[in-house]
């Protein structure tokens, strides 16, 4: 498994655990278009870290506070989706890890996961 397959994994696990966890904790948010009816932040723990969340737009944006590393998981569009992954949502999760990504790689990478998995 190359490093971007591996970490494009790693992201797609985060945001199915969120996912669920979110769905989990606020049965009422179920406007997944719009997201009219969601929260506008919380928080969230999930295999015991701890995540915040936030809203903007027609998605979220989650930042894991404990542990170490800090990590972003930017579900910033489709946010009921948690298979989607595009090269916005990779970049930043990547450079919440102190890793710098070239746009055009991570579009590489992820048409290359979309062809793998379609």
């Amino acid at each position: 498994m190359s490093f971007y397959s591996s970490k494009i994994h790693e992201l797609l696990n985060f945001q199915h655990q969120l996912l669920s966890a979110f769905s989990q904790s606020y049965p009422q948010a179920n406007d997944f278009t719009h997201l009219l009816n969601f929260p506008r932040s919380g928080m969230l723990v999930v295999d015991g870290q701890r995540w915040k969340f936030a809203k903007h737009g027609v998605g979220l944006r989650f930042e894991r506070e404990e542990p170490v590393p800090h990590l972003v998981v930017e579900m910033h569009d489709q946010f009921g989706d948690c298979a989607k992954v595009d090269w916005w949502r990779l970049t930043l999760f990547l450079e919440s890890m102190g890793i710098a990504t070239q746009r055009a790689d991570a579009e590489r990478a992820v048409l290359e996961h979309n062809r793998r998995t379609q």
